[in-house]
């Protein structure tokens, strides 16, 4: 899956990083495999400037308290998606289809410390089909990894709107010096994801602070922490294995009886902090999405700068 992302945040008076710059990368070839979510790459920007974007209106929550830590953001995301079987140009039966969605993505994140809360809510507008140009991006990795190239893009699942709706809450369950517990819950509505998860987080790390900071910590000049988590995913429409709403003429798409209504996920991320310098590690794995499906996994890498 390849993911470019641009995005902006805006911090309480409290916050000395009030901007930033991230760069990403995701592949699964780390994991030895080549299909389902593919690669990615995220370059990202926070600037307080978004704080005034209409968009916001409509995120959550709408009256934020006094205590209230808000940060906003843009963002510019593709995804990709891959057969299993990528030597063949006609259509098999039974495997992932190739899809791609390319969105801007406006994002509002809320920490509330004194009741140990998260909220994160987003709106998406966007492309589904060969329009997100899933396969030229492809293409271009495929050419200086270099690897072989995918041969059934002519029959990605088609053009359509993507249209979506995205809230997640955590919650602090218990905290001591050197962890944290959190329930975590999210739920889509869209054209192209409608969905619902539930699951946990467990951070390790000296005097962890989730809830009440988004950036590094200003009083260390070196942190290093952990964190491991799990969701079970309520599916009710995917369009990258079902296609899009709108538009039923996709070449190929899995039939409804066929996609998995629940599906585990897990996901292991070591961080870690030199003043103004962050690095992310992060791996994830989901189960079978589809009848005929696989386990996946993909591994990502993050760098950030504040300032």
């Amino acid at each position: 899956m390849l993911i470019l992302c641009l995005g902006f945040g805006v911090f309480a008076q409290d916050d000395p990083f009030r901007n930033s710059i991230v760069l990403s990368f995701e592949n699964d070839m780390f994991n030895k495999m080549d299909w389902y979510f593919s690669n990615g790459i995220n370059i990202g920007v926070y600037h307080s400037a978004l704080g005034k974007s209409p968009v916001n209106r409509i995120l959550i929550p709408g009256r934020p308290q006094e205590e209230d830590i808000i940060y906003y953001g843009l963002k510019l995301r593709q995804e990709i998606y891959t057969p299993q079987d990528l030597n063949h140009d006609e259509i098999i039966v039974g495997d992932h289809p190739y899809a791609a969605t390319l969105s801007l993505d406006s994002e509002k994140i809320v920490n509330r410390p004194s009741e140990g809360l998260r909220f994160t809510s987003g709106f998406q507008l966007g492309v589904l089909g060969p329009l997100a140009l899933g396969f030229h991006a492809q293409d271009f990795i495929h050419k200086i990894t270099p690897s072989e190239l995918p041969q059934g893009w002519n029959n990605q699942v088609g053009n359509d709107l993507m249209l979506n709706y995205a809230l997640a809450v955590d919650k602090e369950i218990f905290r001591d010096d050197f962890s944290q517990f959190a329930l975590h819950g999210r739920a889509r509505l869209g054209t192209v994801y409608t969905d619902a998860s539930a699951g946990f987080r467990v951070r390790m790390e000296e005097m962890p602070a989730y809830f009440s900071r988004f950036g590094p910590d200003v009083s260390r000049s070196f942190n290093l922490y952990f964190e491991l988590g799990g969701d079970i995913r309520f599916i009710g429409y995917d369009a990258s294995l079902q296609g899009g709403m709108l538009n039923r003429t996709s070449p190929y798409t899995i039939p409804s009886w066929d996609v998995r209504r629940i599906i585990g996920l897990i996901m292991v991320s070591a961080v870690l902090e030199l003043k103004r310098h962050q690095l992310l590690f992060y791996q994830n794995v989901v189960s079978p999405r589809f009848s005929k499906a696989s386990w996946h996994a993909w591994l990502g890498i993050s760098y950030r700068y504040w300032w």
